[in-house]
């Protein structure tokens, strides 16, 4: 049996960049997430004006997001690479994970363009406004939908890739634990979540992502090769 090519290989450059890729990601996508809020309002008219009025804000905030998960999508598809992508559970969790960053890239869509386009457009128009207040009500279903499949799909391929890692030793084995916990972490809050998440399940999940984020970063940062594994 050969040990795989990730764990004797000192960090080549894209290992670098992916753990930098990974880490600034991370970093700025939670300072930028605490930017966002909502408009507020009661009534239709000021539900939508509120959503009209922070357009700008949530372009930037959710162009920021759409960049980041570009740039988990480098950052992981280095990890696999260094995994190996000829081993078929990695493989897979790479498809699976970039299906996941699909699948946000679209609840972004929505929730940062589509819907302040729609509140804006119905300001012009009094006679839209009902219609388009439940438009971006059924629009916010589908944004925490896809956000959820997101997620799911994220800790599956998240999960193949620590269950590789569990199986060597030292610190690659510890980020493979903190990745098998981060993803269970993350399915549970979905399946036990409502329609709507509540914002204390919201904050697990991008905590529990956080954690697995910047322990991968750091290994694929490390300057040292880790352990001997089976493949």
């Amino acid at each position: 049996m050969q040990p795989t090519s990730f764990i004797h290989a000192a960090p080549t450059a894209p290992g670098r960049s992916a753990a930098a890729a990974i880490a600034a990601a991370t970093v700025i996508s939670t300072v930028f997430v605490a930017l966002d809020r909502s408009g507020g309002g009661h009534t239709p008219a000021e539900i939508l004006a509120g959503i009209a009025g922070l357009a700008t804000l949530k372009a930037v905030v959710h162009g920021v997001a759409i960049a980041s998960v570009c740039a988990y999508g480098f950052g992981f598809a280095t990890l696999a690479g260094r995994l190996g992508l000829r081993r078929p559970h990695v493989l897979a969790g790479l498809v699976v994970y970039l299906f996941g960053c699909a699948a946000m890239i679209g609840a972004t869509i929505f929730d940062g363009f589509v819907i302040p386009h729609v509140a804006i457009d119905a300001l012009s128009s009094p006679d839209r406004v009902g219609f388009a207040y439940n438009l971006v009500r059924n629009l916010g279903l589908v944004v925490n939908d896809l956000a959820k499949l997101g997620w799911v799909l994220q800790a599956v391929g998240t999960l193949a890739w620590s269950l590789a890692l569990v199986r060597l030793s030292g610190a690659a084995r510890r980020v493979g634990t903190v990745g098998v916990l981060s993803s269970a972490l993350v399915c549970v809050l979905i399946a036990l979540s409502d329609t709507r998440m509540p914002m204390s399940a919201l904050l697990a999940v991008l905590l529990a992502q956080m954690l697995w984020n910047l322990s991968a970063a750091a290994l694929l940062a490390r300057q040292r090769p880790l352990a001997n594994v089976v493949p």
